[in-house]
């Protein structure tokens, strides 16, 4: 009996810490409002073999279900849940949200985290998400090989980085940008990030097909950006006062990008008349700019500089151009 009574003391204490977590959790963590947490959690407490746990999830989790080590648990019109479940035995909680088109992101929270009276603290997840670890849409081309590619905000916040059990984090690009290559059988595609504390979590996304014979790919679907040529068409500059240039874009799988956004500017003020508006890249990859010419760009160098944008990629190139200048004659 006095087992049993401190066990219900313990849960009761639970709901009591639970309480105050839903009424906590409507205070949005310090993150950007146009990015918020997929996930928050208030306090978890554990006792007697059972969590108790509340929070929301995200708008961006809209219409997926949720279920704690497995057992479902109800998610109310405004993203908030509560509720304890059974752990049966295991050494870690793992909140699992799917969508109805097969995806899924698992967050895992070690039970060593729990302090003093089996509360583990608000804040747990903190770390993993605030490193922003994306996974595009994993899509297969005909008879090649897969490539996977994300992203990563802040890598300083992780302490491990893998997909499909290969290490990455050691191989993100300066932005933040990953790609690898998996064998073209491959069906799923498992992204999980490790906090310093153990806290994990899983991004897992099913394997897509497309024909990519036509070498072009779009923005959101392309693999990293590299601005790979720019031209500068000079023909009847002196007369026109205006000069052509044409950036070309591809992916890191070599396919070019529409839908890139392109911006281009000058290295020194006073050489163009204004600055070129932002284009985007067109059906081949490539995008034409009118540079208009001020009189102290004729016959010097201009450096201009290319910055070119998809939705998880950015590149930048300089580049430079002898202007023609107006001949001198001779007495």
């Amino acid at each position: 009996m006095k087992i049993a009574s401190a066990t219900i003391r313990g849960l009761n204490r639970a709901w009591a810490i639970i309480a105050l977590a839903v009424a906590l959790v409507v205070v949005p963590y310090a993150v950007p409002a146009s990015t918020p947490p997929l996930l928050q959690l208030g306090p978890i407490v554990v006792a007697g073999g059972t969590a108790v746990l509340a929070g929301t999830v995200g708008p961006q989790a809209a219409g997926s279900t949720l279920t704690v080590n497995g057992q479902p648990l109800s998610v109310d019109a405004s993203g908030a849940f509560a509720g304890s479940v059974d752990l049966n035995g295991a050494g870690s909680i793992s909140l699992a949200l799917s969508d109805a088109v097969g995806g899924q992101t698992v967050f895992t929270v070690p039970l060593t985290l729990a302090g003093l009276g089996g509360v583990i603290p608000t804040g747990v997840l903190d770390s993993v998400q605030r490193a922003g670890v994306s996974l595009l849409t994993p899509i297969v081309g005909d008879g090649g090989p897969l490539t996977v590619a994300g992203s990563v905000l802040d890598k300083t916040q992780l302490a491990g980085l893998t997909v499909n059990g290969t290490d990455i984090l050691g191989a993100l690009g300066s932005d933040g940008s990953f790609a690898i290559q998996l064998p073209g059988t491959t069906k799923v595609v498992t992204a999980t990030a490790t906090d310093t504390r153990g806290t994990t979590e899983t991004i897992v996304a099913g394997v897509g097909h497309q024909t990519l014979s036509s070498s072009t790919t779009g923005a959101a679907s392309a693999v990293g950006v590299r601005i790979v040529k720019v031209r500068f068409y000079k023909q009847n500059v002196l007369r026109k006062h205006f000069m052509r240039m044409v950036v070309t874009v591809k992916d890191r799988r070599g396919l070019l990008i529409r839908g890139a956004k392109i911006n281009v500017s000058s290295t020194k003020p006073g050489r163009l008349s204004h600055r070129p508006r932002m284009h985007l890249s067109g059906s081949k990859g490539r995008a034409t700019f009118t540079l208009r010419l001020r009189k102290a760009a004729f016959g010097r160098r201009l450096i201009v500089v290319t910055l070119a944008k998809t939705p998880q990629a950015k590149a930048t190139k300089r580049s430079a151009v002898i202007v023609p200048g107006a001949k001198k004659t001779s007495r």
